[in-house]
């Protein structure tokens, strides 16, 4: 999760610094765009090029290096190489040598790397931050403060229940997903390069604030995600108790099915097709189009973008078919021959999802302020939606056990009281078999209204 935040905060900032460099009002021409996602793809697929049949094929050349220092200086060209061939392609820097090394963390060179560039790293992080404590003026925080203080919540509900609603929707457990988040509350040096970013790009009429904006905000998240981690158990019961019962419902079988399809397993019961992935590759790179553009090409850019939304709804249900037939749903209160509602389920509740993401990148150019009137509505459809296919996918036996307020016929029979003659088998002391059929009865009923799915 920590790299997948990190390989997605990289993009960012490349379209961000693009866009800041270009902008002359309100998003971009088509010109300007269409260098941007030029060089942007360029500079993508010659280290797709690299990582793919460069790197695996000269790694054995490079391990021949005995010399330590011939190997650092090999290793600080490469850097310095791939940050100004990032430079050339109109990319930030610190790119470059991120991407290198995700190139070269599948070798066997990168344990080499790490114990011979540690001081290295060491030196340049404390150097880092130096520069970047000197830009900031403690005298402009009170001026700071109430913008903080209206940052800090909104980050925490962003890490500790948009990030774990979204892992636990993954397949990862309630607990291990409320941990993620609360781990994710530390803000490191993506704030601080937004922050250089932002403080030095055109048309920013308070850079000298972000800086310190900056500052203050990390350091109070970093005092705050400690205390987080600790109780994240507790947190993590504390949600479960709120969430009502056809929403934990909805949400382990969410769960379940993805947990199949993304989380790594020794065992594949069928295999993922490849329409997903590229149908997901499609979908972002048309959501940066809308976020990037104004006027005619962002509308044209939004109706492509809906289009493909849409037919995502076909394209998951037929996909997904396959999986739910291979996953066992009857612990979660789901009828064994539903495996249709639940792919219609799942293709739905992906769908709404890529579709309020949609919404706020268009609505968000006009008014802001209505995305979050997106997002409420998002919530509530999501809520409607797992309260029908609850009802839908609910097993009988379970629903005449949680529904029907008339007492079991056994029980009605028990309060009668019928002759018994104890037979010569029995032996003094244990229940009776009408007795052990009534209370085996009791039990079987409790258990079916204590279904907890979280």
């Amino acid at each position: 999760m920590v790299v997948m935040e990190s390989f997605i905060a990289m993009i960012l900032l490349t379209i961000i610094g693009g866009l800041s460099v270009r902008i002359g009002g309100v998003g971009i021409g088509a010109n300007d765009l269409m260098g941007m996602l030029v060089g942007f793809g360029a500079f993508f697929a010659f280290f797709a090029f690299l990582a793919i049949f460069v790197i695996p094929r000269s790694a054995k050349y490079l391990q021949k290096i005995k010399s330590d220092e011939l190997f650092v200086l090999f290793a600080l060209g490469m850097v310095f190489l791939s940050s100004a061939l990032a430079e050339a392609s109109g990319v930030p820097a610190i790119i470059g040598a991120f991407f290198l090394g995700m190139v070269f963390a599948e070798t066997k060179l990168a344990e080499r790397f790490d114990s011979r560039l540690t001081s290295f790293r060491d030196v340049f992080v404390a150097i880092f931050f130096v520069f970047f404590g000197m830009l900031i003026d403690p005298a402009m925080f009170p001026s700071i403060i109430t913008i903080v203080l209206v940052a800090v919540p909104v980050a925490l509900v962003g890490e500790m229940l948009i990030l774990p609603s979204i892992a636990y929707l993954m397949g990862f457990s309630s607990r291990a997903a409320v941990s993620m988040g609360a781990s994710m509350c530390g803000r490191g040096a993506e704030s601080i390069m937004y922050a250089s970013m932002g403080s030095g790009a055109a048309g920013v009429t308070k850079g000298a604030e972000i800086n310190p904006f900056a500052g203050l905000f990390c350091f109070i998240m970093s005092m705050i995600t400690p205390i987080l981690m600790r109780f994240s158990d507790s947190i993590s019961r504390g949600m479960a108790r709120i969430l009502p019962s056809y929403a934990k419902q909805g949400s382990a079988i969410m769960s379940r099915t993805m947990g199949k399809i993304l989380l790594p397993s020794s065992l594949r019961l069928f295999k993922r097709g490849r329409r997903i992935e590229m149908a997901m590759v499609a979908y972002f790179v048309s959501l940066l189009v809308v976020a990037a553009t104004s006027g005619i090409w962002h509308i044209m850019a939004f109706a492509a973008a809906l289009g493909l939304t849409i037919w995502t709804l076909y394209m998951f249900e037929t996909e997904l078919s396959p999986v739910v037939r291979s996953i066992n749903y009857d612990n979660l209160g789901a009828n064994g021959r539903g495996s249709q509602q639940i792919s219609h389920f799942i293709a739905s509740f992906i769908s709404f999802s890529l579709l309020a993401i949609l919404l706020v990148a268009f609505i968000f150019q006009y008014a802001w302020w209505l995305s979050l009137a997106v997002m409420a509505g998002y919530a509530l459809a999501l809520l409607m939606l797992m309260r029908h296919y609850s009802k839908v996918l609910r097993s009988p036996m379970i629903s005449s056990a949680i529904r029907s307020p008339r007492p079991w016929p056994i029980e009605a029979a028990a309060l009668m009281t019928l002759p018994h003659k104890p037979s010569a088998d029995h032996k003094k002391g244990e229940p009776s078999p009408a007795a052990s059929i009534i209370a085996a009865t009791t039990d079987e009923r409790e258990a079916h209204g204590k279904w907890k799915y979280l």
